[in-house]
């Protein structure tokens, strides 16, 4: 939906504010509509364009519910508490353009003793920094893919972001997701640990789901096996000072919501996972 909306945006950037303004709503919605049918195909549909805020904002409301603001020269744009520039290249994310230098330098001062690094292969092209938790699957499968960016001259950098939280609010006990990789960061080879971890989970999780689709013995076994294996990893962890807590709070002030989340050095933020090639790309990598 968030693309939906920018695109959307670009073809109401033709609409004039008095018009807007002046017209009669449904000619408004008439305009509005008739652009995003031309250009997008009669899947999205606009319930209502108004004038708000004494005229100093435009509301857009299409019929699924979804609503943005836009300045009456629709130049920019408000959706969901993010303000956006239409630009010659297209919309600009302002908010965020204002957050990444924060977010670089928040980062920059993280030491990589206290992170989990897979160095690029040869000449370092770039560096992510990549907030990850254990038991999140997009985490796993973007594990799967360091090798390969590490082939392509980029450096994985991992802060811990143990989704759960660090201690269940009701029990006051440390959650299963800090364990997992605070397990991690107290081995004395991380790098190995982090692999181990993230590699069992998936193990554990593609087991689960056979033993739910077709329950027998073996299945079982190799699942008790593997998730005795987990139990005592996390229990090995103990209290070694780790940083998870830490690098937790900092994924709150940078702005990360999920797992996996991508920092770039200049701070932009990636949310979610990426194969590879797309995010070498992305970085500017060819």
């Amino acid at each position: 939906m968030k693309k939906t909306l920018l695109a959307i945006v670009c073809g109401l950037a033709m609409v004039s504010p008095l018009q807007a303004e002046d017209a009669p709503a449904q000619d408004v919605v008439k305009q509005v509509e008739g652009k995003l049918v031309s250009a997008f195909g009669s899947r999205l549909q606009v319930r209502e364009v108004s004038p708000v805020a004494n005229g100093q904002m435009i509301e857009v409301v299409l019929v699924d519910g979804t609503v943005m603001h836009m300045t009456p020269d629709t130049n920019n744009f408000i959706y969901r508490d993010e303000l956006y520039e239409l630009t010659a290249n297209g919309p600009v994310n302002m908010t965020q353009a204002r957050m990444n230098p924060k977010r670089a330098e928040k980062l920059a001062a993280v030491k990589n003793k206290d992170t989990v690094v897979f160095p690029a292969k040869g000449e370092q092209k770039a560096l992510v920094n990549v907030f990850t938790d254990i038991d999140c699957g997009y985490c796993q499968k973007l594990h799967r893919e360091v090798p390969r960016l590490n082939e392509l001259g980029v450096t994985v950098r991992y802060l811990a972001y143990p989704r759960a939280g660090i201690k269940n609010p009701q029990t006051g006990l440390l959650t299963p997701a800090y364990q997992k990789i605070n397990y991690v960061w107290c081995e004395e080879d991380r790098k190995e640990a982090m692999t181990t971890m993230k590699s069992n989970q998936r193990e554990l999780s593609v087991l689960g789901q056979r033993l739910r689709q077709s329950p027998n013995a073996d299945t079982e076994k190799q699942f008790r096996a593997v998730q005795l294996q987990m139990t005592a990893m996390m229990q090995k962890g103990g209290d070694c000072g780790a940083p998870i807590a830490s690098q937790y709070s900092l994924g709150g002030q940078v702005g990360v919501t999920g797992t996996p989340a991508i920092v770039t050095e200049d701070g932009q933020l990636i949310p979610g996972y990426m194969p590879a090639d797309d995010l070498a790309a992305r970085l500017g990598i060819n």
